[in-house]
């Protein structure tokens, strides 16, 4: 039987305030990344946010925060950017967004289709 509330209860038991602030401020995870790595739905940690009154100032800065030379790595050795946008928490695009910005190695989006074309 469904209990109100109860998915609250569940993230204020696996996420107590300093795993919580270690995930939302420090590793800079989203609330549905969050949601989904404890088992419950987004708008049980939205209200953990409102309860621990944590906020994320400086939000779009965040990419600074990953090391390129790890991540022009992990492209060399083949690595997608869908591998490591769930790896590292970041969208698929803000990966994809870095790999162009700082010239990163791996498959550009117009050179498989030029490949393929000239068989």
């Amino acid at each position: 039987m469904w209990e109100r509330g109860a998915a609250i209860r569940r993230a204020r038991a696996a996420l107590p305030r300093d795993t919580f602030a270690r995930f939302h401020l420090e590793e800079y995870r989203s609330l549905k990344w969050i949601a989904k790595h404890v088992g419950v739905n987004e708008e049980a940690i939205k209200v953990l946010v409102r309860e621990y009154g944590m906020s994320r100032e400086g939000k779009a800065t965040r990419w600074r925060q990953i090391d390129l030379d790890w991540l022009r790595d992990q492209r060399a050795a083949g690595r997608t950017c869908r591998e490591l946008a769930e790896e590292t928490g970041f969208s698929l695009g803000m990966i994809s967004y870095l790999g162009r910005r700082h010239d990163l190695p791996g498959r550009r989006a117009g050179a498989n289709r030029a490949d393929s074309s000239r068989s």
